[in-house]
């Protein structure tokens, strides 16, 4: 029998590449299309870069570079936090404003493809694995 972690690590890799494929046709990669899912979701399409790390659960550095690229591609911007003027708050432009439909779309269709092939009971128990695996 295969090793679970296995399988999921392959399923994590079919998912990634189904949405790098989708984020293509849309001129950005498949990271840059789950954070402006995730910005487009938030108060004035707003976060925090801590906000952007906790979501991902990915490192400062990586946020930074991340946010860096997707500045200068247009598809952020970095405005001073009203509350905390050292802070810096990551802001959807226009440009990644219009993808948010198209976006949101294919993330819906996706999930209401999977979840076709599954119970609800099925899907509770896989919420309950992966939240296992993800907690560690």
């Amino acid at each position: 029998m295969e090793p679970i972690k296995k399988l999921v690590k392959q399923a994590t890799t079919q998912i990634e590449r189904e949405r790098d494929h989708f984020a293509a046709s849309l001129n950005i990669t498949g990271t840059q299309m789950s954070v402006i899912d995730f910005l487009s979701n938030m108060l004035n399409y707003t976060a925090s870069q801590n906000e952007i790390e906790q979501e991902f659960d990915i490192r400062r550095s990586t946020t930074t570079i991340m946010v860096q690229r997707m500045e200068k591609r247009g598809l952020v911007e970095r405005i001073a936090s009203p509350d905390d003027k050292r802070q810096k708050l990551v802001k959807l432009t226009q440009k990644a404003q219009a993808l948010v439909q198209k976006i949101h779309e294919y993330m819906k269709q996706d999930d209401l493809k999977l979840r076709a092939n599954f119970t609800d009971e099925e899907l509770e128990i896989t919420r309950k694995v992966l939240n296992v695996i993800k907690n560690g």
